[in-house]
């Protein structure tokens, strides 16, 4: 994801106000609904992919192996299996989740689809949501609110 914010004059054109894209705004508010909501044994973070870099930083970053394409953020838990079948297996399956946030009406570039073409092939889930709703509703469904919540306006899970 590349972020450029555009630039606005402020009333009277005096001075250059710099706004961040509707991209940004939406991805600062979904993180700040998450880290009230999301269930503690959830391991999730973002992805700094994008942002405009100087060309000395972009080369260092692609040598230390960025990825283009990632999601903008991934999440990590594990899935109990019941009855276990296995007893090395008793804290469940390894489950991940990228979740790609676009703007309304914006639309996946080729390395953003081939790299969520290539998590689904090895066993990941990839969502793309364009609000608020749609992630909630992407992590929700998943178990990955703590149980009782009533985020967007749906209460999750049953409380333990």
């Amino acid at each position: 994801m590349t972020v450029v914010p555009f630039k606005q004059r402020d009333l009277f054109g005096r001075r250059v106000v710099v706004q961040p894209s509707k991209e940004v705004v939406l991805h600062i508010q979904l993180v700040s609904m998450l880290r009230w909501c999301i269930r503690p044994d959830v391991m999730w973070r973002h992805v700094p992919n994008g942002e405009h870099r100087d060309p000395r930083t972009a080369a260092k970053l692609k040598a230390m192996g960025v990825l283009p394409g990632s999601a903008d953020l991934e999440f990590f838990w594990r899935e109990t299996i019941r009855p276990v079948l296995v007893p090395e297996d008793e804290d469940g399956r390894l489950r991940a989740l990228f979740l790609e946030l676009k703007r309304l009406g914006g639309k996946l570039s080729e390395v953003q689809a081939s790299f969520g073409l290539a998590m689904r092939l090895l066993g990941a889930e990839y969502m793309v949501a364009s609000s608020i709703d749609e992630a909630i509703a992407a992590v929700g469904s998943r178990g990955l609110i703590r149980p009782g919540l009533e985020v967007c306006g749906k209460r999750w899970g049953s409380p333990e």
